[in-house]
């Protein structure tokens, strides 16, 4: 599958906009964010389609099918004083356990170090991702709130 796998920015492939917001909507957004719609998260991700500023996201495409993405963003929304934030990494559920998510993380970090920086942080919604996290390489630095849930809040060194 690897072999197959292009990463583009979404800037490069506006027309996976659509797929990708419905692919955030149903994986993170009806779950953890109020008011959540597909149309809203068009408008977002228009917004992410850059290639010098942030935020700007990856896209994973297989079979000219967008089955992954992630984000380079300068924060995530609970307004702290940490940047810039790994976001929206999200994989289609057929897709997961193939190393795509670690693809994508590794291309946000070096991202985030061509432009300057030494440190990347994201916030955890679901409780069960810190412990991947942590495998690759993540620490945890405490807990936060996003729109009245607890997220784990995490770092790591470029």
């Amino acid at each position: 599958m690897q072999s197959n796998l292009k990463i583009k920015l979404l800037a490069d492939c506006p027309e996976y906009i659509s797929p990708l917001a419905y692919l955030w909507f149903n994986e993170l957004g009806k779950a953890w964010i109020p008011n959540a719609s597909v149309e809203r998260a068009k408008e977002t991700y228009r917004t992410h389609a850059n290639k010098d500023i942030m935020p700007m996201t990856f896209v994973a495409i297989y079979e000219n099918k967008p089955i992954a993405m992630a984000s380079l963003r300068e924060d995530d929304g609970i307004g702290n004083h940490f940047s810039p934030y790994l976001g929206s990494l999200i994989v289609h559920p057929d897709y997961r356990r193939r190393g795509i998510g670690e693809l994508l993380i590794n291309l946000v970090k070096q991202q985030a170090k061509v432009m300057g920086h030494d440190k990347l942080y994201l916030i955890a919604l679901d409780p069960t991702l810190p412990s991947w996290y942590t495998r690759l390489g993540w620490k945890y630095i405490g807990m936060d709130k996003l729109y009245h849930h607890p997220v784990t809040v995490m770092e790591i060194e470029l």
